[in-house]
């Protein structure tokens, strides 16, 4: 099947890159003055502060003697641009792009003697920066728009200091992560979550620290570009890696009440064809966690019932090294070679108390059950990449390929002592559970971008991806007679999983109207061949699908104040390892679960409008959206009566499918120079179709997020937070385990909290200091509830969230800190004959 991708992804280059070419030559025959004259205009537009190429900008072109529009154009990836067909003479060029100052380049001349111009690099001012006559000064935009994603940049972002990703990803807009880590966007929890484009070896966001993180990419319809992994989107963190000249770096610090220390020590070198970076950082963090649950179970049409009440008390203890480095060789301006290397180890340990009562009221028995378990949980990550870049003469043209490897081990000891009273009668057992475990993933892609004429361009690119996993669970008992550990070979399991994925995609972009429409058009072919082999119980499940999936983004954009885009997408969620293994885990004499082997992955499309307000001081971002999803999965749960402890079975079954209508507005106010105000406002209705629970097949809820930051003098910053969560559905599950708050049976209530931090520049602003207080009101708790024809429960869970960081950062030859850019105090340049 992979030559045959291979051979749909020649074809269609060829093809459409032999259209683009008779388009340009159809030209040919008008009736020019010199017709075999081609001039041709060239240049590079990238952001003020952080020199990155400025994508999807307009490059509109003007005669010089009579401002005639005489063509346009956009930038590519890179920020480069091309047009070629012109006419001798002179010419201006208007850069504008939505958030940033319009730039004007004058004096452009193409004649005979030089048919070929190159403008060279200019930046371009984010909209709120102040211009006095000679020198720019400012921060990085917090949110930026491309024409398939939204930035947010986070590395000044005072309420995660000390923090973790899951704070960063806390404070995005449309982003939730509840008391347990996981993620949500747009109110589902089937979102695809990447670190610098790959897919995390992260356990948890937890693993992470905040100080590592540049910044977040929300992609809610990627281009055919990306793996359509992940129904409401990508979520990618980008890491920081610097490439300034020189020797640069920073060391972070931080601690925080109740057993909670980070640092990070980020170092980068670079000098002529050279660049090496390295990064270290170290988390340990004690969490406090607690729980109550109750559910009453209903027999014989509701004559009989059966009660049951749990109270959790536990404790986990963090800690996560992680090595990160690697180096860059430039050939020269054209040709890259990067390698990155990362090393984690992790421990992690959880001790658990739980308290269980039960009683049923028509054979009068009870149980008393205390469970104590300590877990503790070992792993080693590691991956390695090897990344080729190679651009060409022609701005715009690149070719790149990738080579990617990881392998993530993981050993986990569960030590479980359990003490019963069932009817006045004690009993004690004491029993492990070990898991060894480990997943291999391998990598190849590679992408080839051609421009063509004015403005077009063509994408293309093959992808292989390999992963093979291997779990291992062993269940012992020991034996009071013997002194020994008993293999129980009933609860035991070991699960192999291997799944190969084969991609193809092409994309074609163009604009018109002098560049204030803008389009993308996509398609993505992929063949999956998938395994599932349970060796303990000889269950072997394959599957071999191939899908399309395509993709289109427009935009319009009338000026540089106003933007309107609409997208859309087919995307896919995959069901996790975890989640299709049918063994079924009844090591908790309460809560068994089991996983379905022949779970089919749902698909989605999803359709968004949005728009874009750019006022000097206001910035307002609005959207709608509609999701359509076929053959969703959700979590099920269902109560064993036939069973004395009358467990809680929770297993995945398909949904015939969902329907998500949602809106957001996004909105930053610059009120006065010391303070400025960004809020964020989400609702979504989902409804749900298929085999769902009375009551629970359909819902709205919502959600604000405020962030209010105040400037006094020149080193103080302060930032407030505060975060509202409305009562929701629970819509489908996230495909990747077992987790209570997911599923089509219940409801989780509402949840607010409110956060503060303050950043001190000391030592010439080489030396911050950081001081941030996490829900000062110690709200932060999550409720939920669940049910079935005959089973209702309502749960409880919160954590030790009320915490207080101090930290200290000291910079090394102002890393981080952006260079003061002198430019003429007019926006218009001129050039040099």
């Amino acid at each position: 099947m992979m030559k045959k991708i291979l051979l749909l992804w020649v074809i269609a280059t060829v093809t459409v890159t032999s259209m683009a070419q008779d388009r340009m030559q159809g030209r040919s025959g008008q009736n020019f003055e010199m017709s075999n004259f081609n001039g041709v205009i060239t240049g590079k537009v990238i952001d003020s502060l952080d020199r990155t190429g400025v994508e999807f900008a307009n490059i509109a072109l003007y005669k010089q003697k009579d401002s005639s529009l005489v063509t346009g154009t956009l930038t590519d990836a890179s920020g480069s641009f091309m047009i070629e067909k012109l006419m001798p003479g002179r010419y201006y060029v208007d850069i504008k792009f939505i958030g940033y100052q319009s730039r004007r380049v004058s004096g452009i001349m193409v004649s005979p003697r030089s048919p070929k111009v190159d403008l060279g690099t200019f930046s371009i001012l984010a909209a709120s920066e102040n211009i006095d006559a000679v020198v720019v000064t400012g921060e990085k935009k917090m949110l930026l728009h491309n024409l398939d994603k939204k930035v947010f940049n986070v590395d000044k972002d005072i309420a995660v200091e000390g923090g973790t990703a899951a704070d960063v990803l806390q404070n995005i807009p449309s982003v939730e992560v509840d008391t347990d880590g996981n993620v949500s966007l747009r109110g589902s929890s089937n979102v695809n979550i990447l670190i610098d484009g790959r897919p995390s070896m992260l356990n948890s966001m937890e693993e992470l620290p905040a100080q590592m993180i540049d910044r977040v990419e929300v992609i809610t319809n990627p281009s055919a570009k990306y793996d359509p992994d992940g129904i409401t989107g990508i979520i990618n963190i980008v890491l920081k890696k610097r490439k300034e000249p020189g020797y640069n770096g920073m060391v972070s610090l931080n601690a925080g009440t109740g057993n909670k220390y980070n640092a990070t020590v980020n170092m980068n070198w670079r000098q002529d064809k050279v660049n090496v970076f390295a990064n270290y950082s170290f988390r340990r963090g004690q969490m406090d966690r607690y729980s109550i649950g109750d559910r009453v179970t209903l027999f014989n049409s509701g004559a009989d019932s059966s009660f049951l009440s749990q109270n959790t008390e536990g404790q986990s203890n963090m800690f996560f090294h992680n090595i990160r480095g690697g180096v860059d060789y430039f050939f020269d301006s054209k040709t890259t070679l990067s390698f990155t290397g990362n090393l984690n180890f992790r421990s992690f340990d959880m001790d658990n108390n739980v308290l269980s009562n039960s009683y049923s009221n028509f054979n009068s028995n009870t149980l008393q059950n205390t469970r104590i378990s300590l877990n503790s949980n070992d792993g080693i990550g590691h991956e390695y990449s090897l990344n080729f870049k190679r651009t060409y003469d022609t701005p715009g043209k690149e070719w790149t390929a990738d080579a990617f490897f990881s392998r993530n081990t993981n050993n986990n000891l569960n030590n479980i002592n359990q003490q019963e009273i069932f009817n006045t009668v004690p009993t004690t057992a004491l029993e492990r559970a070990e898991t060894d475990g480990w997943m291999n993933t391998f990598t190849f892609q590679t992408d080839y971008v051609t421009p063509f004429g004015n403005g077009g361009r063509i994408e293309s690119g093959l992808k292989a991806q390999i992963r093979r996993s291997d779990a291992d669970y062993a269940y012992t008992i020991f034996n009071a007679l013997t002194s020994t550990w008993d293999f129980d070979a009933n609860r035991s399991n070991h699960f192999v999983y291997s799944e190969e994925i084969y991609s193809a995609y092409g994309i074609y972009s163009n604009s018109f109207a002098s560049g204030k429409f803008s389009y993308q058009l996509g398609l993505r072919v992929e063949d999956q061949h998938a395994k599932s082999d349970q060796r303990t119980t000889n269950q072997v499940a394959d599957v071999n699908r191939l899908n399309l999936f395509p993709s289109a983004h427009i935009r319009w954009e009338p000026n540089p104040i106003n933007s309107l885009q609409l997208s859309y997408s087919r995307r896919v969620n995959r069901p996790n390892v975890m989640v299709l293994n049918p063994f079924l885990n009844t090591s908790d004499k309460f809560n068994w679960s089991q996983g379905n082997p022949y779970l089919e992955p749902e698909f989605t499309s999803s359709i968004d409008l949005s728009h874009n307000l750019n006022f000097p001081k206001t910035k307002i971002t609005t959207s709608v959206y509609y999701r359509d999803t076929r053959n969703g999965f959700s979590r099920r749960m269902t109560v064993i009566d036939t069973v004395a402890t009358q467990p809680t079975l929770t297993t995945f079954i398909n949904l015939s499918h969902y329907e998500n209508i949602g809106a957001e507005a996004v909105v930053t106010q610059n009120i006065a120079k010391w303070w400025r105000l960004n809020a964020s406002y989400s609702y979504y209705y989902s409804k749900l179709f298929g085999d769902v629970v009375s009551g629970a097949n359909e819902g709205s809820s919502w959600n604000v997020k405020l962030a209010s930051f105040f400037t006094i003098g020149k080193n103080v910053d302060i930032q407030l937070t505060g975060n509202y969560r409305a009562p929701s559905i629970t819509v489908g599950g996230s495909g990747r385990g077992f987790h209570m708050a997911g599923g089509a049976q219940g409801e989780t209530k509402e949840m607010y909290w409110v956060d503060l931090g303050a950043r001190i520049n000391v030592l010439n602003k080489k030396g911050t200091i950081t001081v941030r207080i996490s829900d000062i009101f110690n709200t932060q708790k999550m409720k939920y509830s669940s049910w079935d024809t005959n089973f209702y429960s309502y749960n409880e869970s919160w954590r030790d969230s009320r915490v207080v960081f101090v930290g200290f950062s000291y910079r090394i030859n102002n890393y981080r800190m952006r260079p003061e850019k002198r430019v003429d105090s007019d926006d218009s340049f001129d050039m040099v004959e």
